[in-house]
C-alpha cells in the first residue's frame, strides 16, 4: 500500500493532501490495541478510535485509524487479550506518519 504514495521523510509519511483525498473518517469505532508497540500497553490495554476507509485498489475492507500523526491499519487476523478485563481487541500497526498540512 505504501507503493501507492510519494512517501517523504526517509520514506516514512504522506503529504495531509494525499491522506485526506485518500481515506475517510466513518461513524464506526474500534477498540483494538497497540500491543505494546506504544511503550504503553504491554498487557493488552485497549483504546477506541474512529476507523478511516480508503478508496485504494484493493484496500477497501481494510480499517484503519489514525492516533497522533500516525496512521495504523487493524490486522483484522491478530487478536489479543486484554488481562484487565479479559476481553480480545484487534492489534493495530503502524504504517505511514501524515506530515503536516503545507501553507
Amino acid at each position: 500500500m505504501r507503493n501507492a504514495f510519494s512517501l517523504r521523510e526517509y520514506n516514512t509519511a504522506i503529504t495531509r493532501a494525499d491522506f485526506e483525498a485518500h481515506f475517510i473518517k466513518t461513524r464506526e469505532s474500534v477498540r483494538f490495541t497497540f500491543n505494546g508497540w506504544d511503550g504503553k500497553s504491554y498487557d493488552g490495554e485497549s483504546r477506541s478510535a474512529r476507523v478511516y476507509r480508503t478508496d485504494l485498489e484493493g484496500y477497501e475492507d481494510a480499517r484503519f485509524v489514525k492516533v497522533g500523526k500516525h496512521l495504523h491499519y487493524i490486522d483484522e487476523d491478530s487478536s489479543v487479550l486484554e488481562k484487565a478485563t479479559g476481553e480480545y481487541h484487534k492489534e493495530a500497526e503502524w504504517l505511514v506518519d501524515v506530515l503536516k498540512a503545507e501553507n
